[in-house]
């Protein structure tokens, strides 16, 4: 495994401090067999009288990393290699099977956008919601939603309620929130990929704006050119485990071979 590159011109930061750190870490999923998809396998399986034996599936495995402050870090990997598994043991969605995940700093992901927002609030309301979740004064987010408002382009939509907002639309909301709160840690998964041409501009500048203040930024995605323009280390995972990881042209051009 390749050591991780120094990070270049991070902002304020005159000194790298450990802002997650992940030891061992492995996440164990149960597979029903086909007897326990019927009710009657459930109950006895429930009861400890299934024949069955269980399968087993490990999305990770012996995953042990160090992400530091300043550092804009992406994971790469074929799809179901454990690349947003990996994202949602870091933010605290998923509790490990085995092995230790330290925090230190807010953590702000932009990860399953249905699962943090509620589709029968309006915009607004979800906004008061993300702040109140994240321990943000109520005043202060009064102060910050015009900005998010503008940022996500939704208008007069930021008053409706999100279930009838297009995947798109809930996806800038939840990227202009995650962002305008200027985290500590941000973990991003694909959501740089929504809107068009002039919106994807716009969130790669916020990014950039984010990283010189020194925040550690973790994305998971399969667009290279953007990891490249990015990242300063990436991961590669493969299997749910690290194969490489190390400076970003070094790593994609590895990933891009293993493609062919």
């Amino acid at each position: 495994m390749n050591k991780a590159p120094p990070v270049p011109q991070a902002g304020h930061i005159t000194s790298l401090k450990t802002a997650i750190a992940l030891v061992g870490v492995g996440v164990k999923y149960r597979l029903l067999t086909d007897v326990e998809r019927t009710l009657k396998g459930r109950l006895l399986s429930v009861l400890g009288r299934s024949r069955s034996p269980a399968a087993e599936f490990w999305a990770l495995r012996k995953i042990s990393l160090t992400l530091e402050q300043g550092q804009v870090i992406g994971i790469l990997g074929r799809n179901g290699s454990g690349k947003s598994t990996l994202l949602r043991v870091i933010s605290g969605i998923i509790a490990p099977s085995e092995g230790k995940v330290s925090t230190t700093g807010r953590v702000s992901p932009v990860l399953d956008l249905t699962g943090m927002m509620n589709p029968e609030l309006t915009g607004r309301a979800n906004a008061f919601l993300h702040g109140a979740l994240h321990r943000i004064p109520r005043q202060r987010m009064k102060e910050l939603i015009p900005q998010v408002v503008e940022f996500a382009e939704l208008g007069p939509f930021f008053d409706v309620p999100l279930k009838a907002y297009s995947s798109g639309m809930v996806a800038r909301l939840a990227f202009g929130l995650a962002t305008q709160l200027n985290p500590e840690i941000l973990l991003i998964d694909e959501a740089l990929a929504v809107g068009d041409e002039q919106f994807q501009r716009k969130s790669f500048f916020r990014m950039r704006k984010l990283i010189e203040k020194g925040s550690l930024v973790v994305i998971v995605s399969h667009n290279t050119s953007l990891l490249e323009q990015l990242c300063n280390r990436v991961i590669l995972i493969d299997g749910g485990r690290i194969v490489a990881d190390g400076e970003a042209p070094g790593i994609i051009g590895q990933y891009r071979r293993s493609l062919h």
